[in-house]
């Protein structure tokens, strides 16, 4: 689609060897995780328990393992006894960093677990919205190598901002998350 949208040569495979074949490998996976990483997509989007680590830090009572499929940490709850999950408060704080086995969560929250953006390669998960955004944004990566021209880079780039936009519309149109009133005091003032 990308190479289409271009006026580029098509392929039959990214394992093809041609020119348009390894552009689009080049970028393919760096621009899938750029356009998951921009939006909380309702299919990307996972809820889990961390992974207690045993070494605790020294400014912190607790350290979390990072999820490994995660591209974008969206935000971290309490796990009550119950087993519900609960927004952790403002001034909970909590910090990346990253270990020899990859980036870690502290905090001092005893139970902790995260609502984030996967990295999910399953095709058959995204949205036909997505697709069309990918597309572009893979598009606006290959142009100029494959072209030469800054004319069809701005254009990709114009049209990938449209689509994305409208690919937010259609994905908060599927959702039904309701707006927490405001308390009844509160709206007294106003």
């Amino acid at each position: 689609m990308a190479l289409s949208r271009i006026g580029a040569t098509p392929i039959e495979s990214l394992t093809e060897a041609s020119e348009e074949a390894r552009r689009c490998v080049q970028f393919y996976e760096h621009d899938r995780r750029v356009v998951l990483r921009r939006y909380p997509w309702p299919w990307a989007t996972r809820r889990v328990e961390l992974a207690l680590l045993v070494d605790k830090p020294n400014d912190y009572a607790y350290a979390y393992r990072y999820p490994a499929d995660c591209v974008d940490l969206r935000k971290l709850y309490s796990v009550a006894e119950d087993g519900h999950y609960r927004p952790l408060p403002d001034f909970v704080s909590y910090k990346i960093i990253s270990d020899a086995e990859g980036r870690v969560i502290l905090t001092n929250e005893e139970r902790v677990a995260a609502e984030y953006t996967a990295d999910v390669q399953d095709n058959d998960l995204m949205d036909e919205i997505f697709y069309e955004a990918l597309s572009w944004k893979l598009a606006s990566s290959i142009a100029f190598k494959l072209t030469g021209n800054a004319t069809i880079v701005q254009m990709a780039t114009s049209e990938y901002e449209r689509i994305f936009s409208e690919a937010l519309t259609d994905a908060e149109n599927e959702q039904n998350v309701k707006v927490p009133e405001l308390n009844t005091y509160i709206r007294a003032r106003f």
